[in-house]
């Protein structure tokens, strides 16, 4: 997939079909959005590409923007595996906030792109008047901009309930990773970089990946099961969410310790310094605790090892 970045970009796929939107979490609502973009596009064999912004929009409009299920990187990896052709990073300027839609439609989607199609979401709008797919004005700026519009309907979750961000986002932070799993449509998942550690445990036995999550959200402090991906690569792998309490309990007082996602991938001892590696959560094993001593939790890692190994076997998972 092509990226593209800025505001005064020129991406060469013109004619395309086209999307707009933030998409965080590119959950199942969004994968919709996706699946239609892409086979339309395939069926005219034209490029498919979603505009999307780098920071939510929220940021400029409020001065605020909620926790991320997904970063900026992250979305970008997920619109690759939707099959999508190219993306088009905006920066959500207060500039590009006053534009109106008709303003905004003719600048980006019919002088830059030409584009042939637009896909929307149910909730989907765009310029400072907020047009959506059952705006009135919508359908004579498509015909004299040259475009066709195709409007979807919102996707439901099991309990019938719109899938939002916001839902999900509640119920990764609650702990319920398999209701937050039915309205992704995936696992529930963090992506970062790796980054250097203090080798505590290398030094134990084992080999850890500490990731950067760039303020992902993520799962409640615990132990979990997991699957780690790193470029086409998967391993079965166990992951701490928490502060290592039996590692940073002699730091000086005062002292803060960090969070860490921190991820025993199975079978496996390369240098990831440096790597992007996203983690995918199985199932939870344990709730972090702090044990007498490092060779206590050396032992304890062990049993976590071979639980998850038993829970990945069940799944089918590596």
């Amino acid at each position: 997939m092509k990226v593209y970045a800025g505001d005064d970009a020129r991406p060469a796929e013109t004619g395309a079909i086209v999307t707009i939107g933030t998409f965080d979490g590119v959950h199942r609502g969004h994968q919709s959005v996706l699946g239609e973009l892409v086979e339309w596009a395939r069926e005219k064999g034209v490029p498919a590409g979603v505009l999307t912004f780098r920071r939510h929009p929220r940021k400029t409009l409020a001065g605020s923007e909620p926790d991320m299920l997904t970063t900026f990187e992250h979305r970008l990896v997920l619109f690759e595996r939707a099959h999508v052709d190219f993306a088009w990073v905006l920066e959500f300027t207060p500039a590009l906030a006053a534009l109106t839609a008709r303003d905004f439609a003719g600048e980006y989607l019919a002088q830059r792109l030409a584009i042939r199609g637009l896909a929307m979401g149910f909730d989907s709008c765009f310029g400072s008047d907020r047009i959506n797919k059952d705006s009135p004005e919508l359908a004579p700026l498509a015909r004299e901009l040259g475009f066709a519009v195709r409007g979807l309907e919102p996707v439901l979750s099991p309990e019938g309930e719109v899938i939002s961000s916001t839902r999900i986002r509640d119920a990764i932070c609650d702990g319920r990773l398999r209701d937050a799993e039915a309205m992704l449509g995936r696992h529930v998942s963090v992506y970062g970089t790796v980054v250097a550690g203090d080798a505590r445990g290398r030094r134990l036995g084992y080999h850890t990946a500490n990731l950067d999550l760039a303020q992902e959200v993520r799962p409640p402090f615990g132990v979990y099961a997991t699957i780690a991906l790193v470029g086409e690569a998967r391993f079965g792998s166990v992951t701490n969410v928490g502060y290592r309490p039996t590692i940073t309990q002699n730091l000086p007082p005062g002292t803060k310790p960090d969070l860490l996602i921190e991820t025993h991938l199975f079978d496996f001892s390369a240098d990831l310094y440096g790597q992007k590696m996203e983690v995918l959560f199985i199932e939870k094993l344990r709730d972090e605790r702090r044990f007498a001593d490092v060779t206590a939790l050396a032992e304890q890692i062990r049993k976590d090892e071979a639980r998850a190994r038993a829970i990945l076997l069940a799944h089918g998972l590596p």
